[in-house]
């Protein structure tokens, strides 16, 4: 949050210095002008917090100079505090009042009636800003609840599609193989183009089901680790920039754990949306290596990511998200935060270690949460 301004006016530098030492112990930037003109200048390139306005200047009065701010500059509604030495001209005060005056002071300056009032305005301004913030808040939270319905129905349309795309994939290949059985040496090298082409369209789109979530498997079937975890890494190829280098290292025994697989594609697919924002913005070209491990009743995973550094902010917002203050850290973090909770959930554990250039995301997560009935390890 800026720091709010505060704009003192008087044709008389010293009456200004202790204007100034008097809002002091403020948390404000002080501005100076020596003149109506020059309080109406500033006054249209800033929004001040309060006026502090001499009423008798040479060439333009306080008065006129506050009827020019009042309807000409950003501060139409900013309060003023008119300053007069003149303790014997009763039209001041009534002038002052209806141009929207706060009140009127006279010189000698009481410093601490000053700063009693400033103190007032301040702390509404403060005040104002919380809830200024409290509906950007609002507002970017409104806005992932839409990006959240607009990715569900797009993985909607993506499951539609890819059937009958598969389907019509299915039927090339069909009559592109049959052709090829009874091809002459002439015709037999365009077939087998059109059939590594078929085959190719076909890893496009199991990819790009894997990664909406559309390849699951029934509620009532499982899935080994291993292939979740490979469905994962597909994902990333698919998400991430062409740049990055991916690899995978699955330890011996994860493929022997069938799981039902609904909660922890979720996982991964929220871990894929935060890798592909993160791996999106670096310079450099990034890896990302992937590992499984079955170790004391729990699947392990790490997740590695090099050549880009995760913010502090960022990994604050992922690890404890309700007490982040930064909203773009909450929305770069969100979907890892998710991450978490669900691993949570599931009696696991989360952590992010970020480091320069780098960082790793280890989960674990015990068999028996993934399927009641699997194994131990």
């Amino acid at each position: 949050m800026n720091r709010p301004k505060v704009l003192i006016v008087d044709d008389v530098e010293e009456n200004l210095i202790l204007l100034a030492f008097a809002l002091k112990a403020f948390d404000v930037d002080i501005v100076k002008a020596h003149d109506g003109f020059e309080a109406e200048t500033l006054c249209a390139e800033h929004e001040f917090l309060l006026i502090v306005l001499d009423v008798h200047m040479p060439g333009r009065t306080g008065i006129e100079a506050a009827g020019a701010i009042r309807t000409e500059t950003r501060n139409g509604l900013t309060p003023i505090i008119f300053l007069t030495a003149d303790t014997t001209a009763s039209e001041i005060p009534r002038s002052a009042y209806s141009i929207g005056a706060v009140d009127v002071m006279y010189k000698p300056l009481e410093a601490a009636r000053l700063r009693a009032k400033v103190q007032v305005f301040l702390d509404l301004y403060l005040e104002r800003m919380k809830v200024v913030g409290l509906m950007a808040r609002l507002e970017s939270s409104q806005a992932q609840l839409i990006a959240q319905e607009k990715y569900q129905a797009v993985s909607s349309l993506i499951g539609s599609m890819s059937h009958n795309f598969n389907n019509q994939l299915c039927i090339a290949e069909g009559y592109a193989t049959a052709l090829l059985e009874d091809a002459d040496a002439a015709t037999s090298g365009p077939l087998v183009k059109i059939v590594a082409a078929i085959a190719g369209c076909t890893e496009l789109l199991e990819k790009m089901q894997s990664f909406a979530g559309v390849n699951q498997v029934a509620t009532n079937e499982l899935a080994t680790a291993d292939r979740l975890i490979l469905d994962f890494v597909k994902a990333l190829d698919v998400v991430t920039p062409a740049s990055t280098a991916l690899s995978t290292d699955i330890g011996v025994g994860v493929n022997e754990f069938a799981v039902a697989p609904q909660v922890l594609r979720k996982i991964f697919l929220s871990i894929a949306q935060f890798l592909a924002e993160q791996l999106g913005s670096s310079a450099a070209s990034p890896a990302v290596d992937v590992f499984g491990l079955s170790a004391d009743g729990a699947l392990l995973v790490n997740i590695r990511c090099r050549g880009v550094t995760i913010q502090p902010m960022v990994q604050a917002a992922v690890m404890d998200f309700f007490s982040s203050n930064d909203v773009v850290a909450q929305q770069q973090g969100i979907g890892l935060a998710a991450a978490k909770n669900m691993t949570q959930e599931l009696g696991g554990l989360f952590t992010l270690d970020g480091q320069p250039e780098s960082f790793e995301i280890h989960l674990r997560i015990p068999w028996v949460s993934l399927n009641p009935e699997s194994r131990s390890a």
